[in-house]
């Protein structure tokens, strides 16, 4: 059944990206519209390839912005770091022993847990001796 065309919204139509450098002319077309990042960087990669740069300099280019993104983000969450030290304060771990997790919330060994891994250890060796003196 067909759907009204208010719902169709224009996605059964292609995607149509060119680009033009040099006299020369390269277009990609996909068939349709609603179109995720993927296709669209694919896309990008060949219209690039197409007016003639090489693939490693569409590679070198992305893992050189990529460093770029990457920084920027170290520096928002630094940022924000400073932020919270500056609003909570700074928390002092070395007057604490232990691991803390990414959240300066301290990190408690389960003893029950220890304890069976301990009991499990000496089991697995026991089992061990037996094998050995069969």
């Amino acid at each position: 059944m067909k759907q009204p065309h208010i719902f169709r919204n224009g996605m059964d139509k292609p995607t149509i990206i060119t680009a033009q450098q040099y006299g020369t002319k390269v277009s990609v077309e996909l068939d349709h519209s609603d179109t995720d990042i993927d296709e669209l960087f694919d896309a990008f990669e060949t219209l690039i390839i197409g007016l003639g740069y090489h693939a490693d300099a569409w590679k070198g280019w992305i893992v050189e912005r990529a460093a770029e993104y990457d920084e920027e983000e170290n520096e928002k969450w630094e940022d924000l770091n400073q932020l919270e030290d500056d609003f909570f304060g700074k928390l002092d771990t070395e007057d604490y022993e232990g691991e803390f997790d990414d959240y300066g919330m301290k990190i408690t060994p389960n003893k029950v847990l220890i304890d069976a891994k301990k009991q499990y250890d000496e089991q697995i060796k026991n089992d061990k001796k037996k094998k050995k003196s069969k």
